[in-house]
Order: structure tokens, then C-alpha cells, then sequence
């Protein structure tokens, strides 16, 4: 048997932060994201051998679990809970793991849908995301926002709203003018190094479960932000959009001391100073991408400015599709 899974990789526009818990549970949470070109591939053999899990991003193989709570442990313990004890799962990424583009969301929606397919389940993209987000928070220990790995198994462009009991999902048709004018414009800068989401985000957690009222107003505002995204997006309003773009992040820098750095401000600073229109820090904070959003007419020019920063500027499109199978190796 083999079988093959392409995880596409998201961005969030606006709203992120507040599909954190306990955020979201008490106040309702709600994003504005997309999925984009760029995945995890992940591929596996039932070989007959016992089951060997190796990924080029890591630089690790794994035949034995350890004990070590390595990913690659947690990756072993999810396929041997579902009976699966033997094959060579080859995971390959295109940006770092712990870059801000749900790459653990990726992974983990790829690995159950390999799984469902061994075992013959059937489950839907909202099943899969509502098992992946419980798996990455209660097996790997991830703090993250249950847009990942919806945004990832459900695919495309879309204004979600999360609530304690529901997700309720608007999705938006790839074909039109201002869709074009806004994946021509966009870019990918990498910082240089990737983080541990978990630890800039811990702080928004513990602030929320204290109710800490300047926390909880900022979310408010950022959850506000989401929905004006969804009307300047249906209106085509290019200026707006990326004016809530730069104040979501205006915002979201001062949750926590861990979200930016003087690295990344420098980054943004640059950019503006040469025509970005809006820019900001992708996931939890500290490292990985930043989005930049600029005139396609700038784009060209932007993206060889910025190779003055970084080694990795990269163009990108959204995907219209979430998780799923593609032709065998």
C-alpha cells in the first residue's frame, strides 16, 4: 500500500489570537485566513517492516519509541494507537516547522488522513480538524488556535467564527479580479530562525483564564478586526484590507513580550520605508514569516529589496482545497 497527502499551509489575515482557549469559549473567537502553495508531503509504504518515521526537516528517523517525547515519538505513538505498526511514513516540508503557517496543523491533518485511509474510516474535514486540534493540544502539547488546523483540512479563503460548541465557516470563490490583485501582491519574508509557538502564545492564555480585562479588550478589538476584514474583502476595498492588516498587528504586538522583536520591527520598518502597504509577523510571534502586502506593480521590485534581509522572499497563491490525497509516489 502506499498512499500520499499533500497539507497545504495557511495564512491568517486577521483575528488571529482569538481562536486561543479559553478565549474563544467565553467570548467567541473569529478569523479571516487562507490556505496557500505551499505544504507538507507526506508519503507512506506499508513495507511489512516495523514502522520507521523520518522527516528531512527534522534531520531525525525514528524506528523505536524512546520515551524522549520527540515528534517523531508522538508520530510513532498516534499510528501504533490506531493499529498501524508497520511502514515508512517520508515527511517533507516547504518552509521550517515553527514558521507561523500552521505547519504542525499540517502535519497532524496529513498523518489522520493517512490513518483513516489504513483503516478505512471515513471522516470528514471538520471531523479531521476537530481531532487534529485536540491531538496537537492534549498528545504534542501545543498551545494553538483551533483556526490551524481547520483553516488546513477545510482549505481555501475563508472568514471563520469559533465558538465553545461550533465552527462556522464562510468560504469565498478564488475566481475574481480582487482575489488576483491581492495573491499578486503578497509576499513571504523568513526571519531567519523558526520558534515554539507555545511559548509566545502562553502568556495571552494566562492572562485570558485570569480575565485580565486589558487582554480580553485587545482580543475584542481583534476579533472586530476579522469581521471588518470579511466587508472590505466583499467590497473589494484594497486600502482597508490592508489597513487591518498593520492595526491587527499594531494590536497583536502588544500581547506579550514573546510576540515581536527588534528583528522583525526592523523587517517591517524596511519594508514599509519601500512601498509595502501592510505587514505583519505570521503566527504566534517572535520568528518565522512575515506577510507583506504591496501594489503589484511593486512586487518585483519589493522582493529583490528584501533579499537585502533575508535569504528566503518568496511569492505565494492561495489553495483552494484543504488536506488531501494526491497521486502515489
Amino acid at each position: 500500500m502506499k498512499i500520499s497527502v499533500y497539507s497545504p499551509l495557511r495564512i491568517s489575515f486577521a483575528g488571529g489570537g482569538t481562536d486561543i482557549s479559553p478565549f474563544f469559549e467565553k467570548y467567541g473567537g473569529a478569523v479571516f485566513n487562507t490556505t496557500i502553495d505551499r505544504g507538507i508531503l507526506l508519503r507512506y509504504t506499508d513495507d511489512k517492516m516495523p514502522l520507521e518515521v523520518s522527516s528531512r526537516d527534522f534531520l531525525k528517523s525514528a524506528i523505536v519509541l524512546k520515551q524522549n517525547s520527540s515528534v517523531e515519538d508522538k508520530i510513532m505513538e498516534l499510528f501504533m494507537s490506531n493499529g498501524i505498526k508497520t511502514g515508512k511514513l517520508i515527511i517533507n516540508s516547504d518552509v521550517p516547522p515553527g514558521s507561523g503557517l500552521g505547519s504542525s496543523s499540517a502535519l497532524i491533518t496529513g498523518i489522520l488522513k493517512i490513518i483513516y485511509k489504513i483503516t478505512n474510516k471515513n471522516k470528514n474535514s471538520y471531523e479531521i480538524a476537530e481531532e487534529a486540534y485536540n491531538i496537537e493540544k492534549t498528545n504534542f502539547g501545543i498551545v494553538l488556535g483551533k483556526q490551524d488546523p481547520y483553516a488546513i483540512s477545510v482549505g481555501g479563503l475563508k472568514y471563520m467564527e469559533f465558538s465553545k460548541n461550533s465552527v462556522i465557516t464562510e468560504a469565498f470563490n478564488l475566481e475574481n479580479d480582487f482575489i488576483e490583485t491581492l495573491q499578486k501582491s503578497m509576499l513571504l519574508v523568513y526571519t531567519g530562525k523558526t520558534r515554539e509557538s507555545s511559548n509566545a502564545l502562553r502568556d495571552q492564555v494566562i492572562k485570558s483564564e485570569k480575565n485580565d480585562s486589558d487582554t480580553l479588550n485587545k482580543l475584542l478589538k481583534i476579533k472586530g478586526l476579522a469581521a471588518s476584514m470579511e466587508k472590505a474583502f466583499k467590497t473589494s476595498d484594497y486600502g482597508e484590507f490592508c489597513n487591518i492588516v498593520n492595526s491587527g498587528w499594531e494590536i497583536k504586538k502588544t500581547l506579550g513580550e514573546k510576540v515581536s522583536s527588534e528583528k522583525v520591527d526592523d523587517i517591517i520598518d524596511f519594508a514599509k520605508s519601500i512601498g509595502a502597504r501592510a505587514a505583519r509577523l505570521l503566527g504566534g510571534g517572535l520568528e518565522g514569516f512575515i506577510l507583506l502586502i504591496t501594489p503589484p506593480d511593486n512586487v518585483n521590485n519589493l522582493q529583490k529589496e528584501m533579499l537585502k534581509k533575508s535569504e528566503f522572499v518568496i511569492r505565494v497563491r492561495f489553495d483552494a482545497m484543504g488536506s488531501r490525497m494526491v497521486s502515489p509516489f
